[in-house]
């Protein structure tokens, strides 16, 4: 078929751009659409550019184009702690500049990567005004046939952004309901992931189908309005991941390169690591030899098996009622009159705790409720750090106003001085923030495997869908070194001492399939004595020099390769029946390597905690065959020959 731009919908005025290998086309027809192709194929029809503005509409709709730009830009960004140790920002940009009907000055700027479309809008300095406010964006993508949507439907604004995921096709996809973002869409062996980057200052955004196409929905402010802000005014980046391989888009550095660099300087004191995290296993020390999670018999115990395992933090978050460590007159972690970050409660004597952790070279991590923050930010961090902390999980946010996203920035920013290192839990999901401030190591914002304490939603499928859905936006915290798998058949909710899905091995895996700089070793110290696999836990490392994903469908199989040093190590998660990976290392360079490998065995499917180890030499030559139970995994770790 000869393909014109008006078969594609493209009027003869549309401005294009193309991604720096050719593959990817975008095509601007002023003053307010634009549409893609992906090697030669349609990807987005004609998409709607919109942004409302009170007291004037939307910018886009009559707006004169005064002119454009173009630019290119080809750099290596160093990247702290992440999947790869620098990401290319490589990138295609046209800048449209407007004049909307009643005066106000603004632009649109597009970037074409080879993986991705990003674009945004610029509300410059006018003279004779200095804030605005947005009432609304009307942005859509309306993605070219019918493709299959995976998806994660919000019940309101206000949420944990802890959902399962499901799948249909596009056109089935639930209307007038608020979809999260990372929202993968699969067609005809091409894939994209639709999320936003550079959040900041401004509302977070979901989607919402609309006949074929799906458009933005910021969350708003108690008003109604999504955002107020001085200006200039830059909006997140609206992102599409794109690839022929859905595994392309678990490699991609492309989110943290639409964000902004360092913002807190000297980042020597930034060490990522693993973390013990004694409220998942219900703050218990040993089941055998009981000891109160507060006393400084527990303490010990806890660091002295951080110092064993090659731990870096040790988490002092809360008593065996769930009472935080800080002074609290209610009970719960829910904060109320009387609650008070700033001191730590009677009953716990920091000093000493302190004293040991130094002596074993263990970092202090901790928890706070971010409502026990509000108005008092400046204040709490610079008594954490008297304190002693040196990480903190700030939780419950449960919305993305803008005031919220704001509110979060405060607190980067805060505890960047004090020099504290950040976790988001309860949160949206990330977007590249970690390049602006890299003391934020991880964010929630996924149904995890902390459910399991009440219930059976966290199944190797679900993680599965997640991992290609969630986990495409960044750094995923999952209460990860559950210990005690249990077939499907025998599982039961349990609060102290959980049980989990998915076998040892498949356990293991999620170390190195899950970005995760800052990863829990979740269960008590006794539940690893002597236990097989525990040694793959205290070597993996948590930041990678390269990341490939070898083998990918969702919901079902990941296979990932990353690289620290000279050294790989291969993560395998199976969901559903068990099936043997036909593992090829024609990735690897030419030479000789020992692999030390963690799998399933033949017993596992009757004991999910059964994991056999053996050592074997490879080259780039050989095909490794591994036999998966139900819900299986493996590990490997492969060493270059002396």
């Amino acid at each position: 078929m000869l393909v014109t731009m008006a078969t594609l919908g493209i009027t003869l005025s549309a401005l294009s751009l193309e991604s720096p290998d050719g593959r990817l086309q975008v095509w601007i027809d002023p003053p307010n659409h634009w549409s893609a192709r992906f090697v030669g194929e349609p990807l987005f029809e004609p998409s709607l550019l919109s942004l409302s503005v009170s007291g004037e509409g939307d910018l886009l709709e009559g707006a004169k184009l005064l002119g454009h730009e173009k630019a290119s830009r080809h750099a290596k960004i160093a990247v702290l702690f992440g999947r790869n140790a620098t990401a290319e920002d490589r990138y295609q940009e046209l800048l449209l500049k407007y004049e909307s009907r009643q005066g106000t000055l603004f632009n649109v700027v597009f970037r074409c990567y080879d993986d991705a479309i990003a674009f945004r809008y610029e509300i410059p300095s006018q003279k004779d005004r200095k804030q605005v406010t947005i009432a609304d964006e009307g942005t859509t993508f309306a993605l070219s046939g019918d493709p299959t949507a995976y998806v994660q439907y919000l019940e309101n604004y206000k949420t944990s952004h802890e959902h399962p995921v499901d799948v249909a096709p596009m056109s089935k996809v639930r209307p007038d309901t608020l979809l999260d973002l990372p929202l993968t869409l699969a067609r005809d062996g091409r894939y994209v992931a639709i999320t936003e980057a550079a959040l900041r200052a401004y509302a977070g955004m979901a989607l919402m189908r609309e006949e074929s196409a799906l458009r933005a929905k910021l969350t708003p402010k108690p008003d109604g309005n999504k955002v107020v802000t001085d200006l200039p005014m830059k909006s997140p980046w609206r992102v599409a991941l794109v690839a022929d391989r859905i595994g392309a888009l678990l490699e991609t550095d492309t989110i943290y390169c639409l964000n902004e660099p360092n913002a807190i300087g000297d980042l020597s004191w930034i060490k990522p690591g693993k973390i013990t995290w004694p409220w998942w296993n219900g703050n218990l020390t040993d089941p055998e030899r009981p000891a109160a999670i507060f006393s400084m018999e527990s303490q010990r115990r806890h660091f002295d098996f951080c110092a064993e395992g090659g731990i870096a933090y040790h988490a002092v978050v809360s008593d065996e009622a769930d009472k935080p460590w800080y002074v609290q007159e209610v009970p719960g972690l829910f904060p109320g009159p009387g609650t008070d970050v700033t001191r730590v409660r009677p009953d716990l004597d920091m000093e000493p705790i302190r004293d040991y952790a130094k002596e074993k070279g263990i970092g202090l991590w901790t928890w706070v409720h971010q409502g026990a923050l509000k108005g008092r930010v400046e204040e709490a961090f610079a008594a954490f750090e008297k304190i002693g902390w040196d990480g903190m999980m700030v939780d419950f946010f449960d919305h993305d106003d803008q005031e919220t996203v704001e509110f979060a920035e405060e607190i980067l920013k805060a505890a960047a001085k004090r020099r504290i290192r950040i976790h988001f839990h309860g949160i949206w999901k990330p977007n590249g923030l970690q390049r602006t401030y890299p003391n934020l190591m991880n964010h929630e914002g996924a149904l995890n495997l902390e459910y399991l304490k009440w219930s059976d939603a966290c199944t190797p499928g679900h993680t599965l869908r997640l991992a290609f859905t969630r986990l495409i936006a960044g750094p995923m915290d999952y209460h990860l070194g559950g210990f005690r798998a249990v077939k499907r058949s025998e599982f039961k909710p349990i609060n102290i001492g959980p049980n989990v899905l998915g076998t040892r091995g498949h356990q293991l895996a999620m170390y190195v399939c899950l970005d995760n700089p800052t990863p829990m070793v979740a269960d008590y110290p006794a539940a690893y004595r002597d236990q097989p696999g525990f040694d793959f836990v205290s070597m993996v490392p948590t930041w990678w020099d390269e990341t490939r994903v070898l083998q990918a469908e969702i919901g079902s199989l990941l296979v990932t390769a990353r690289r620290k040093g000279q050294t790989w190590y291969v993560g395998g998660l199976s969901a559903g029946p068990g099936r043997e990976v036909k593992l090829p290392l024609k990735w690897l360079r030419p030479g000789k390597f020992t692999a030390r490998i963690w799998s399933d065995t033949p017993e596992t499917e009757d004991d999910p905690n059964r994991i056999g180890s053996r050592t074997q030499e490879i080259s780039a030559t050989d095909i490794m065959n591994l036999d998966v139970a139900p819900d299986g995994g493996f590990v490997i770790r492969i060493d270059p020959r002396s």
